[in-house]
């Protein structure tokens, strides 16, 4: 017991010279997971300042701060004896961008709304009458959701293939694919087909991927689109 009694004594000696030590104030705060302006902007909204004691300062509230910047999924800060504090960031990736009221923005696959503009090769998600949250803040309506999950799980064929989602009250979510034409017999190669596929939701994914697959060929040559709502009893479209 005496042993014991003076282990903790000494350690809790060892804890009141450390917290009074000026090895342990801050020097640095070093930001992983991001590059370019984003590492200035993360370490200025951690706010953890130059002098503050490595082994005080409030390190949760930091990463609370950091995870609330709209493009942030996951922030880890931790200390890094004897001076420095670590902020690992694991940043969203935007997925698909929505058009609405003329403006672009980028969801990820959460439907989170990560930042203003347009995500480069992806296809657009036409939402002209929705009113979006702001920037971090997931957007509610069910056809994003539906949206999202598609893009996410449909094979690379087509989703390659995808230019854009619509948004139809009476066919729900609309697929409009540019389907690559073949080289002819002389060579040549004439436009890709456009299509227009009345997807519904994202009910039965596979099956109707797989009517997609049997039925764009006809689609492609009558000119016209494909209703697989009821995959089960899929139809071609006729060109209006």
């Amino acid at each position: 017991r005496r042993v014991s009694l003076l282990v903790l004594l000494l350690r809790a000696a060892g804890m009141a010279v450390g917290l009074r030590s000026s090895l342990f104030d801050i020097v640095a705060v070093r930001v992983d997971g991001v590059d370019g302006g984003r590492v200035a902007v993360v370490a200025r909204t951690a706010a953890l300042e130059r002098g503050q004691h490595l082994l005080t300062a409030p390190l949760d509230d930091a990463r609370a701060r950091v995870e609330a910047l709209p493009w942030v999924a996951t922030a880890v800060v931790r200390r890094v004896p004897p001076s420095t504090v670590a902020i690992d960031v694991t940043p969203r990736v935007p997925l698909l961008t929505v058009e609405t009221a003329g403006a672009s923005w980028k969801i990820d696959d959460e439907s989170v709304l990560v930042d203003g503009g347009r995500v480069s090769g992806a296809p657009v998600l036409d939402l002209p009458d929705a009113s979006l949250p702001e920037p971090g803040k997931q957007i509610e309506q069910p056809v994003v959701h539906d949206a999202v999950e598609v893009h996410t799980n449909l094979p690379r064929w087509l989703r390659e293939q995808v230019t854009a989602y619509e948004v139809s009250d009476v066919h729900g979510l609309v697929l409009r694919l540019r389907v690559p034409a073949g080289k002819q017999q002389d060579g040549s190669r004439p436009q890709a087909a456009s299509v227009r596929v009345r997807f519904g939701d994202a009910d039965d994914l596979a099956l109707k991927v797989e009517v997609i697959r049997a039925l764009l060929p006809q689609a492609v040559a009558g000119g016209g689109g494909l209703d697989v709502r009821a995959p089960a009893n899929p139809v071609v479209v006729p060109t209006a």
